[in-house]
């Protein structure tokens, strides 16, 4: 299914959609960054239905229930990725967010977005983050005051903007992604296969599960059209989104 809405339509309805439950996450969008990022993608899930479906409450078991018609229904997310990829850009964006964090205490400082372009094939020891971060922050800081480029092992370009706050982008430069295979699929339907009985028990009898793949980033996927997968399964639906490119598709 493809979402052919306007980006407009698509704003004002996703809104609708999520609204309620975001607005009083964002009070504390740090600890809350993950849930938000879950809403959000069932937010963009839900547009592919027409206002038929509504979610019902956040959950934890399950992620989310939903309203399909006055039924309830649970929902499980999960977003699909390289585990292994997913680390080291994980690793490297932890670090730029507390730099950013730190940053923002200076009220000295003028508003900007930074974007930081990463080095290709940068390794890493946790062992060094501290090391890593005093570096990063060096960087930003000279080129923020003075304009000027130091040298260095992580960051190989930064580019300025004026903005309405103090923010830092970290990116990873160009890659291919990876095309999702049959293995990756059931790897994640088995994830969180084994948890569908507790939740019948608590009263939901139909369980749906949202794999999501193609956000930003080399550690995620994009879909295989040609993949032939058949799939046994408790959960009644299985749905596969392709986030950057807007595209669901259902698998089961």
């Amino acid at each position: 299914m493809k979402n052919n809405k306007s980006i407009s339509e698509d704003y004002s309805l996703l809104d609708e959609l999520i609204s309620p439950f975001v607005s009083e996450l964002m009070t504390n969008k740090e600890k809350n960054q993950q849930k938000i990022l879950e809403i959000c993608h069932v937010g963009k899930f839900l547009l592919f239905f027409k206002k038929q479906i509504q979610i019902d409450s956040l959950s934890e078991k399950p992620d989310f229930i939903l309203n399909f018609n006055d039924e309830k229904i649970g929902l499980e997310h999960q977003i699909v990725i390289d585990s292994k990829l997913k680390e080291k850009e994980g690793f490297y964006e932890n670090i730029f967010q507390k730099v950013e964090t730190e940053i923002k205490l200076d009220e000295n400082l003028p508003n900007f977005l930074m974007n930081c372009f990463i080095k290709p094939n940068l390794e890493y020891k946790l062992n060094q983050k501290k090391e890593i971060e005093l570096i990063i922050k060096k960087v930003i800081l000279e080129y923020l005051i003075n304009n000027t480029f130091i040298e260095n092992p992580i960051i190989s370009k930064l580019i300025k903007m004026q903005h309405s706050k103090k923010n830092i982008n970290v990116n990873f430069g160009a890659w291919i992604q990876k095309t999702i295979t049959k293995e990756v699929i059931l790897n994640a339907i088995s994830k969180k296969e084994s948890k569908i009985e507790n939740y019948i028990k608590n009263g939901l009898q139909k369980q749906w599960l949202l794999l999501v793949i193609g956000s930003n980033g080399k550690s995620s996927f994009e879909m295989n059209n040609n993949i032939n997968i058949e799939i046994e399964s408790k959960f009644e639906r299985i749905y596969i989104l392709e986030d950057f490119d807007n595209i669901l598709h259902q698998i089961k």
